[in-house]
Order: structure tokens, then C-alpha cells, then sequence
């Protein structure tokens, strides 16, 4: 049937032709085609603007071109341009409103594409397809494959060039909420957009976005649905050197994002990177900022309560780094990784590396500049139990945090910790182990005139310590030191302490002070100071004793009154009195007594001549009360625990493991590589 109707048209066409009319007189026939070879032809319009012009005020379709072939390159419609700045389809919906479309295209096929543009010119600015919209809601191209299944496409953008583009979007409105691209997916395991560059080598980006607003953003990719394996934005490149995703913004001023990732899910991922190849210099995402203010990598996990992230990074590679992060500008205030949580529980950085062998970091940081920062924690919360930087380490013999400064001179440090709290702690090392030879803090130095620790309070006034040490233990020691040295030619300290003040005291003993060797002062030799010293040793007895001396002259009468300072009888008991007669003048032997005992801080005496010089010294038991609370034991039992261990085990033959004070000698570290510079 539609044969004949074809058939009876092209007849009534041909018999126009030969009629006189010269409008009809343009078409010809050879053979069974029909064309027109001058004019315009209108369709709708009896002033056609185009070879070919078609109006219509209905709702259907002003140009409708079927290909009912199931198989083969056939086309609908074909739109050709051989200009080297043509285009292949131009769209134009003129609605200043309204959900309008330049170019609609659909498929129905499980693999169909709904549009496909292909400029054939090899140079020059051409389009396989342009589209535009000068709706404030419209859309240049919109593409949409409507299948639910099978490997479909919405719109296909492809360029053979080496230096072509496959998709553009380009929206030229300097102002509002507009988009270069729009990708979307509503799918439970869907892409909003995938890039992929299928050339095995060369700087290729599997997505690349770029915007030149101030505010404006390069890419930005929303997964909608809000379960299931969504991805906002996926990037993915083979190639040895690509980048699965490359975000720029141009602008030198702002605040411009070059990729911005974001998830509202209670588990989702902002920005997700994977290189998947197993050799090469790979990133799963690479951040750089050019700015002398700017940050390469910028975390915020705005969530004020609960286990958040700023930044989160994992190394499953036994020499992989969690985090690695690198300043490369040789000036400037700058962070090779700068890591913040506002969170009263949060963390500002936190590092992970999950090998259980291997030269790992949790969190590597690195700065080339000479006022930089390898890394830097911040928690800005004014409450809480916050960490500017937490350090964890579950090996046997792993660190939390490890500072090394590799410079020979100066004055670096390897670990520095400053805080501005009116109770703060500039460093805090504990030791949570309830047994085993464990450190708070452990302080090492290999130089020949260094310090393990060293502390200093520099406040010039108030009860300061350079060195508080405390224990809680019934056995503990506050501070321990010990000077492993054994050599007999230089004096070796386990603890030193010193005091510039002339009334202030080197070591000072709240308490009792006790030694298992000699007390002694010592000072320069007064006859040969410049090569030797001069030793005096305490005299040591059973009981804590007090001794008061002095010289007296008896009067007239052969007497004379002592007098004790007056505290004396307050702080002692059990007197004890000794007296010397001092007297050359004669040969008569003089006698010296006590005629009056102690009274009211004082004593009488009585020689047997007159005008006698008399030395005397007394020496009581302390009865303070310090003496009256806890007493004294001149014969103390060992406790248990000490039973069959010594004070110096050496003295008694014994191996040293014996000593009640023993401590295994701490192992020489060997000093660790200094981490490869990438």
C-alpha cells in the first residue's frame, strides 16, 4: 500500500513539473529519484530563510526521519559538516524558559547511543557536536539513554586528536549557579562521571575540569542516591604517568577549589583515588597548590562530635607511607601536611599503615623550606581530650611518633612540642604498660657532650622546674639517673644538679636523704687547685644527731654561761657535752665541769682558774617534728622482694643482675635511614 502512495506522489510531482509554472519547473526526475536543483524550498512558510525551511505551530515534530532497517549503519537523520569551523548538528531551543533542549537525542537500544556527533575534519576548531541553550534553565546538550540495562550512554563525546577533546561544556554566563558539564546518576551503583584514557602512555586525564570564577569549581560530580556503591565523580587512567582525575583552577585569587569532593553518607568517602598499578611512581590522588599561602591537600571533617577525619591515610605496602606530604617551596610559611579538627574528640591527623613489618610511616611529613614544617596538628578545640598530632605505634618495639633532624648543626630538634595553656604540657609520653621496662619519655643523645633530656623553665620567677619527674609507685623513683660509664678516670653523675643562685641548692631532698657510698664535699685543692681536688667525708652514726661547738672564757670566779641558739631545746633531746681547756700560760693542770645542766637553751660551766679559755661542743638527738612523726631505724629489714639482692652485689661476689637498683642496660640504637626524597 505505501508502495502505491509513494508512487502516485512522485507521478503528481512530475506531472507538476511539466506544467508552465516555473516554481515547479525546478524539479527533475532521473530515473525513480526526484530533486531540486534551485531556490528555497518552505515547508509551513511561504518565506523560506534556508534550502529547506520547516514550521509548524502543532505539538508534533517539524522534521521526522525514520530508518526502519533493524541492522546496519543506518541513519535517522545524517547532518554534515565539511567546514574546518562548521558544525555537524547545531541545536538552538529559542524558549527563554522552560525545560527546553538544543539537541535531543534518545536510544532505545541496550547499546544504542542517543547522540552521536562526528567531525570529520582532522584540524581546526570543529564539533562532532554543538549545542546551545539561552535558557537560564535550558541545556546545551542533553542526552539520555533510557534502558535500565546493558552498556548505555546518554551522550558520547570522542576525538582522534592528539590534542582534541572528546566532551566540552562551556557555559559562557560570568555569574550565577551554572555548570560546564552536568553528569548524573541515580543509580544504587551507578557513575555520575567516568573518565577513562585508553592511551597507554603521554600526559592523558581520564577527567579534566577547569573553571576560571574566583568561586567557581573545576569539576563537581553528585551521586544522588543515597545507597549502594554511588561515586560521585570517577576518574581512572592506565597509563604509567596519567591521572585518573586532574583538577585545575586557574584563578590566582579566591577561593577556588580544583577538585572538591563531598559525601553526606555516615560512610562515605569525599574524594576517592586508586592507582591500581602495581609498579611506577603512582598517586591515588595528587593535590598540588602553587600558591605561597595555598594547601596542597586540605581535610575537613566538619562533624562536631563522633570518630571523624580529616585526613584519612592507609598503606597496605610494607614500605608504603599512610600519608605523604610535600612542601616543595624553599620559603614561606608552608606545610607538607597540615591536618585540623575543630572536633572535641576528633583527630587532626591520623595515620594508619596496617603492614606488620617494613620501614612504614603513619604519617610522613616533609618541607624543604627553611622555615617550614614537616607536619603540623592543629586542634583547635578550646576543651575536651584533644591531640594536635596523635602518634600510634602496636608493634613490639615500634614508636608513636619519631622526629629525626638530619642537620649536623645548629639547633634543630626532633620532636618538638609547645603548648600555650596557662596548665599545658609542651610534651607528654606515657607509658601505659602496667609492666616491663617501659618509658613515659625516653630521651637519647649520641654526641660526645650531649644531653639525654633536657628541661627548661624559663620564666624568670615563680616555682619553676627545668625537670619535674613523679612517681606514684610505693617503690618508685620521682627521677632516676644513672651514668653507665665505668671507667675510674673521669667523674661520672646519675644525677647532677646545679643552682647559679648563691643561696639556691644543687640537690635539694624534701625529705630523707640517703647514699649507699660516701658523702663528701669537694672543691678545687686550695694548694693545688688547677690539678687536683680536695675531698671531706661526712661522719656517719646510728642515730640523727645535731652538734653545736664554740669557745668561752670563764670569768673571775671560773665561770661562764653557754648560750644555745634559741631553738635548741625545741628541736632536740639527750644531750651529750664535751669540754677542752685551752690554756698555755701555766703549768698547773685546770679542771673544766658542767655545774648546770641544760636550761632554757643554755649551760653553765666552771674551771678551776680563773680567765680560762674553754672549747666545748654538744651533741643531741634530733626530736623535730619530723623525727617525732616518722622516726628513724638504724637497722631496717630488707622487704621481700629485695631479699637476696644487694645495694652493690660486686662487693659480695655477686653477678650485677642482683642489684636491687639494677636496670638492663638500654640497647644502642642504630640510627634509622634517613626516608627517600621523592
Amino acid at each position: 500500500m505505501k508502495s502505491v502512495i509513494t508512487s502516485r506522489i512522485w507521478m503528481a510531482l512530475l506531472a507538476l513539473t511539466q506544467c508552465a509554472s516555473p516554481a515547479f519547473a525546478q524539479w527533475t526526475q532521473s530515473g525513480s529519484d526526484i530533486y531540486y536543483t534551485a531556490g528555497k524550498v518552505g515547508i509551513g512558510t511561504s518565506s523560506p530563510a534556508y534550502l529547506l525551511h520547516v514550521e509548524t505551530s502543532l505539538s508534533s515534530r517539524a522534521i521526522f526521519g525514520k530508518q526502519s532497517a533493524s541492522s546496519g549503519a543506518a541513519y535517522g537523520g545524517w547532518f554534515e559538516s565539511a567546514s574546518t569551523s562548521g558544525m555537524g548538528v547545531f541545536g538552538l531551543a529559542s524558549a527563554s524558559t522552560g525545560y527546553t533542549y538544543g539537541v535531543y537525542g534518545r536510544s532505545l537500544s541496550t547499546s544504542g547511543k542517543g547522540i552521536m556527533g562526528h567531525a570529520a575534519a582532522t584540524s581546526g576548531v570543529t564539533y562532532g557536536m554543538y549545542g546551545l541553550s539561552d535558557s537560564t534553565s535550558g541545556m546545551g546538550v542533553y542526552g539520555w539513554a533510557t534502558a535500565s540495562s546493558g552498556s548505555t550512554i546518554g551522550t558520547v563525546g570522542r576525538s582522534a586528536s592528539t590534542s582534541g577533546i572528546g566532551v566540552k561544556g562551556f557555559v559562557t554566563a560570568t555569574s550565577g549557579m551554572n555548570y560546564g558539564g552536568w553528569f548524573e546518576s541515580a543509580s544504587t551503583s551507578g557513575t555520575g562521571v567516568r573518565g577513562i584514557v585508553t592511551a597507554a602512555s603521554g600526559i592523558n586525564f581520564g577527567v579534566y575540569g577547569q573553571s576560571n570564577s574566583t568561586s567557581g569549581t573545576g569539576v563537581v560530580g553528585v551521586a544522588t542516591a543515597t545507597s549502594g556503591g554511588g561515586i560521585g565523580v570517577w576518574g581512572q587512567s592506565n597509563s604509567t604517568n596519567g591521572t585518573g582525575v586532574y583538577g585545575w583552577a586557574t584563578a590566582t585569587s579566591g577561593s577556588t577549589t580544583g577538585v572538591w569532593g563531598q559525601s553526606n553518607s555516615t560512610n562515605g568517602t569525599g574524594v576517592f583515588g586508586l592507582a591500581n598499578a602495581s609498579s611506577g611512581t603512582t598517586y591515588g590522588g595528587w593535590f598540588e597548590s602553587a600558591s605561597t599561602s595555598g594547601r596542597g591537600v586540605f581535610g575537613w571533617a566538619t562533624a562536631t562530635s563522633g570518630t571523624t577525619y580529616g585526613v584519612y591515610g592507609q598503606s597496605d605496602s610494607d614500605t608504603g607511607a599512610g600519608v605523604y606530604g610535600y612542601a616543595s617551596a624553599t620559603s614561606g610559611t608552608n606545610f607538607g601536611v597540615f591536618g585540623r579538627s575543630a572536633s572535641t574528640s576528633g583527630t587532626g591527623v591520623y595515620g594508619w599503615v596496617s603492614a606488620g613489618s617494613g620501614a612504614t610511616k603513619g604519617v610522613y611529613g616533609q618541607s624543604d623550606s627553611t622555615d617550614g614544617v614537616g607536619v603540623s596538628g592543629y586542634a583547635s578545640a578550646t576543651s575536651g581530650t584533644t591531640y594536635g598530632v596523635f602518634g600510634r605505634s602496636d608493634s613490639t618495639n615500634g614508636t608513636g611518633v619519631f622526629g629525626v633532624a638530619t642537620a649536623t648543626s645548629g639547633s634543630p630538634y626532633g620532636v618538638y612540642g609547645l603548648s600555650a595553656g596557662t596548665s599545658g604540657r609542651g610534651v607528654v609520653g606515657s607509658a601505659i604498660a602496667t609492666s616491663g621496662e617501659t618509658y613515659g619519655v625516653l630521651g637519647r643523645s649520641a654526641s660526645t657532650s650531649g644531653r639525654g633530656v633536657v628541661g627548661s623553665a624559663i620564666a624568670t620567677s615563680g616555682e619553676t622546674y627545668g625537670v619535674y619527674g613523679q612517681s606514684d609507685s610505693d617503690m618508685g623513683a620521682g627521677v632516676y639517673g644513672y651514668a653507665s660509664a665505668t671507667n675510674t678516670q673521669y667523674p661520672t653523675y646519675g644525677v647532677y644538679g646545679r643552682s647559679a643562685s648563691p643561696s639556691g641548692y644543687g640537690v635539694y631532698s624534701n625529705g630523707n636523704f640517703a647514699a649507699s657510698g660516701t658523702k663528701s664535699f669537694q672543691i678545687d685543692h686550695p694548694l693545688s687547685h688547677e690539678s687536683a681536688y680536695l675531698n671531706h667525708f661526712c661522719t656517719e652514726g646510728p642515730e640523727p644527731m645535731n652538734a653545736y661547738s664554740g669557745n668561752v672564757t670563764t670569768d673571775a670566779q671560773g665561770y661562764a654561761v653557754v648560750q644555745l641558739p634559741d631553738y635548741f631545746e625545741s628541736i632536740n633531746r639527750d644531750f651529750r657535752y664535751q669540754l677542752t681547756v685551752i690554756d698555755g700560760a701555766g703549768e698547773d693542770f685546770v679542771q673544766v665541769r658542767v655545774v648546770r645542766k641544760i636550761q632554757n637553751n643554755r649551760f653553765v660551766i666552771r674551771t678551776s682558774k680563773p680567765f680560762v679559755e674553754v672549747s666545748w661542743r654538744v651533741e643531741a638527738i634530733r626530736n623535730d617534728r619530723w623525727v617525732q612523726e616518722y622516726g628513724y631505724q638504724a637497722e631496717q629489714p630488707k622487704p621481700a622482694e629485695y631479699r637476696g639482692k644487694y645495694l652493690h652485689p660486686e662487693l659480695y661476689g655477686q653477678p650485677k643482675e642482683l642489684g636491687i637498683h639494677y636496670h638492663p642496660e638500654l640497647e644502642r640504637e642504630v640510627a634509622p635511614a634517613e626516608p627517600m626524597r621523592q
